[in-house]
């Protein structure tokens, strides 16, 4: 919970989703004077350690009924203000509120106007602030952030963050590429950089930290030995905020196993994309990973999920990775062919993206989309999600017919097994 946060939400993952249909920014979610909770537990715990709470809204959360646990939070912090939400009022409900001390009802549209207006006084102060130069500007000054994650390894991720930080050199950028797999990462092996260093060197001398030109890549290297990987863990985190404050762009690439110093990647992060690869276990293990982000919290408007290794044989299509995740918008990379892996066997990563090859030009594609949100979020605008900005019509559009009919009736069977709900297991 952000020390700033002065309002609390208590909704689960699908009254914030029926939130955000109804017009609430998805990124307000992630707001700092916002504490977001899906458990009851988690939402007296945040109000209990927050005297400065002011407000908090109560629509649902996953253990108890919403106005009990509404009646819970008026004790704990009875100076809060306490609404219960998305609750028709009928004349028990009212008795029931009256006997609990809250202080109303909203509708889910009042929820959405009443958070939509908390972040107007944020962009006046940043106004304010850019008058003189100082003030929020110069907080937000920094890097933008981009990692690269998976369900589960082999999925690419190496080669796509590779191929995002050469793409955005090429537009002139100064860049850093952080090897975030601590174990067995492999991008120095690659030629993925111009000038690099180790994690373990950089945590005992962060001089060490290379300097480049724009256009150019530095890489800040996993060490060399994987059982040095636990005790470097937070040497990584400075590592990457050291990179922010002197790089335009960062990317990391993650390894193939979730633990928290991923999860504070992911809070970190501008944008995440989120590979698939053209395995059943690959959506599986995508399923499981958006499910986990759920429980812990990790607001996932900034994801952007990537199907990677697309063409005309491929098993799997984006409309087909979709359907299975519940209709969630997917991009799809192209299948760069036996050039990627040739090039990067010969530490030539600048040589494949300056090639011109399929996956790069996809590569370079999401970039596109991701540099101009960057720039948005490094400014303080409030800008709706990069996921929601790919919808499937548009997704239908591009693919074409043959190949769609196709991979409906090789892949039907293989997504049947995986259409199964984010909460179920839970």
């Amino acid at each position: 919970m952000s020390a700033m946060a002065r309002k609390l939400l208590c909704a689960d993952a699908e009254q914030q989703v029926a939130l955000t249909s109804r017009g609430l920014d998805p990124t307000l979610l992630e707001a700092p004077w916002l504490t977001v909770c899906s458990r009851a537990r988690a939402a007296r715990e945040a109000i209990a350690a927050s005297p400065a709470m002011e407000e908090a809204i109560v629509l649902s959360s996953e253990e108890v009924e919403g106005i009990n646990l509404a009646a819970a939070l008026k004790v704990d912090a009875p100076a809060c203000r306490v609404y219960l939400a998305a609750c028709e009022e009928t004349g028990s409900v009212r008795s029931r509120l009256a006997a609990a001390h809250l202080d109303g009802v909203l509708s889910l549209d009042e929820v959405v106007r009443r958070l939509s207006a908390e972040a107007v006084p944020d962009t006046v102060v940043i106004a304010a602030d850019g008058a003189s130069g100082r003030g929020r500007e110069e907080e937000r000054a920094g890097g933008f952030l981009l990692t690269v994650v998976s369900g589960s390894g082999g999925a690419g991720k190496s080669t796509v963050a590779a191929m995002l930080a050469h793409g955005a050199a090429r537009r002139g950028l100064r860049c850093a590429l952080v090897d975030a797999d601590l174990q067995f990462g492999d991008l120095g092996e690659i030629g993925a950089a111009d000038a690099h260093v180790s994690l373990d060197a950089l945590a005992e001398d962060s001089a060490l930290l290379p300097e480049v030109s724009a256009g150019e890549v530095a890489l800040i290297e996993a060490p060399g030995r994987p059982e040095l990987a636990e005790v470097l863990a937070e040497s990584l985190d400075r590592a990457v905020q050291e990179a922010l404050g002197r790089f335009d762009f960062v990317v990391v690439d993650t390894g193939g196993s979730w633990n928290e110093q991923q999860v504070r990647l992911l809070e970190r992060s501008a944008a995440v994309v989120f590979l698939i690869d053209q395995r059943a276990s690959s959506v599986r293990a995508c399923r499981r990973a958006l499910d986990l982000c759920l429980r812990c919290g990790v607001a996932t408007s900034s994801f952007v999920l990537v199907l990677n290794r697309c063409g005309r044989h491929a098993p799997f299509t984006s409309i087909d990775v979709s359907s299975a995740l519940q209709g969630a918008p997917v991009i799809e990379l192209a299948d760069g062919g036996r050039e990627v892996e040739e090039l990067l066997g010969a530490a030539s990563a600048p040589a494949l993206f300056a090639s011109g090859n399929d996956l790069c030009a996809s590569v370079d594609r999401l970039l596109g989309e991701l540099l101009p949100r960057g720039t948005a979020l490094c400014q303080g605008v409030a800008q709706e999600g990069v996921i929601a900005r790919w919808g499937l019509k548009g997704a239908r559009a591009r693919e074409k017919k043959h190949m769609r009919r196709a991979s409906r009736r090789r892949s039907r069977a293989q997504c049947d097994e995986i259409r199964v709900p984010l909460g179920e297991g839970r």
